[in-house]
């Protein structure tokens, strides 16, 4: 993102924390899961334990890989006779493949899906999201920030009327829909990764804080769960994802991070300017996490406030 504050990015900040804001997922594709098995097929793939949830509810999980690494994450929602999951586009077509290698005899079919996908966050986030359902969408309770949140699948033949219903929900909630660089400024904020900027294929769940956000450690048996639980019994990394602060011009994305000693230990994966400098999430090495730890981003001084979790 071009890291430039804007007040409309801190009035989204603030609505998310006390009113409801909506992101238009532009980012995520949708696919369909039906068939007998549907459920029990996907939950063997998953590390998000779907065994347990109730037909309308929402989870987030991962999809790894053998070795353990992220292929991509997903938002799933058990949406009556079909699985619905909204998952990056970037590595769609290997997820795809990936899910139909272990398609063998299950009673379950894996097809594209025709939503467009809305992320809702903040107290007031289950308003927008009721009235969304109600002019045809489908949608759950999802909370990816700790502020209260939901996701909405719209089917596209019905996505004007369901526009409509938010628009006029948001108004009602004093909410606002918001563009991607108001989203990263919330998210950062509430220390929310995102595919494709804070990690990626290379990517182990507990190197971005997501063990405990869409990892299930007592669910059977999943696809990678041995190098996933191993890591989790191991204790730690070598690396993490990291919030910090930096004092001065707003780095680059991918701007190296040094120590005090002037090594490199990481990487900016995201960053948004506030006033007097700016937040940024990176990744480095495990001795460099340690909130306090003080490093360096070209010319200006970066202080780790805590590890993503």
């Amino acid at each position: 993102m071009d890291p430039l504050v804007t007040p409309a990015t801190l009035a989204a900040i603030e609505k998310a924390k006390h009113a409801a804001i909506v992101v238009p997922a532009a980012d995520l594709a949708t696919l369909v899961v039906t068939g007998g098995d549907r459920r029990s097929w996907l939950n063997g793939l998953i590390t998000c334990d779907l065994a347990p949830m109730k037909e309308g509810e929402a989870a987030y999980g991962l999809f790894v890989t053998q070795k353990g690494r992220v292929l991509a994450d997903a938002i799933v929602l058990l949406d009556g006779v079909r699985v619905l999951l909204a998952v990056p586009r970037g590595p769609l077509g290997e997820l795809k493949t990936s899910l139909q290698h272990y398609l063998i005899m299950e009673d379950a079919e894996l097809s594209d899906g025709e939503f467009e996908v809305s992320l809702i966050h903040g107290p007031r986030a289950e308003e927008v999201r009721k009235a969304m359902v109600s002019a045809g969408a489908a949608g759950a309770s999802l909370d990816r920030t700790g502020l209260g949140g939901a996701v909405v699948f719209a089917p596209r033949d019905t996505f004007a009327r369901v526009q409509d219903a938010r628009d006029s929900a948001l108004v009602a909630v004093e909410g606002a829909l918001v563009d991607d660089a108001a989203w990263d400024a919330v998210r950062i904020d509430r220390r929310v990764p995102r595919y494709g900027a804070d990690f990626d294929a290379a990517t182990y769940p507990q190197e971005a804080g997501l063990e405990k956000r869409a990892v299930s450690f007592s669910k059977g048996c999943y696809l990678g769960q041995e190098v996933v639980c191993m890591l989790e019994m191991r204790g730690h990394v070598k690396r993490r994802l990291v919030a910090m602060s930096v004092a001065g011009t707003a780095p680059a994305r991918g701007a190296e991070v040094k120590d005090e000693a002037g090594e490199i230990v990481g990487a900016i994966t995201s960053v948004v300017a506030e006033p007097g400098g700016a937040r940024a999430m990176a990744m480095v090495k495990r001795a460099s996490a340690e909130p306090g730890k003080r490093l360096h981003v070209g010319d200006a001084v970066a202080t780790v406030i805590d590890a993503a979790s």
